[in-house]
């Protein structure tokens, strides 16, 4: 399982340089069977996905948790983008070294992640939040 930082701060996994954007505005993980699971940070104008099109216009979806699909449009603020743009836009940071480390592993289920308040435990099949911890 990977999981990315979305947001404005240089610190982020992926970068997304535009005021309507949070500094931590979500996360991306990828399941160990490749699919794509959405977490929005609870900051700025909210996450969102394209669920329709109707009369020629998308019909967007607030999310707080959600799986998506890797061509499935997203929006972080009034950032428009999908999952295969986003990860072609991530440069490798220092974390993917530490989290490759020696052994090859790294995070996992109840480790704390970057970008949300307070450690959380993940369901480590799907990557879905399944409790907060305080």
């Amino acid at each position: 399982m990977r999981t990315f930082v979305i947001g404005r701060s240089p610190d982020a996994d992926i970068v997304l340089a535009d005021v309507s954007v949070a500094r931590q505005h979500a996360e991306l993980v990828i399941t160990d069977d490749g699919r794509f699971h959405l977490t929005d940070c609870g900051d700025g104008d909210g996450t969102w996905r394209a669920v329709a099109v109707r009369a020629g216009q998308e019909v967007w979806e607030r999310t707080r948790q959600s799986f998506v699909a890797a061509g499935q449009p997203l929006r972080f603020g009034s950032v428009r983008v999908t999952v295969q743009e986003l990860l072609a836009r991530r440069e490798p940071s220092p974390r993917d070294k530490e989290a490759a480390g020696p052994a090859g592993g790294g995070g996992g289920a109840g480790s704390a992640e970057p970008g949300l308040r307070g450690p959380v435990e993940r369901d480590p099949r799907t990557g879905e939040i399944v409790r907060r911890r305080i």
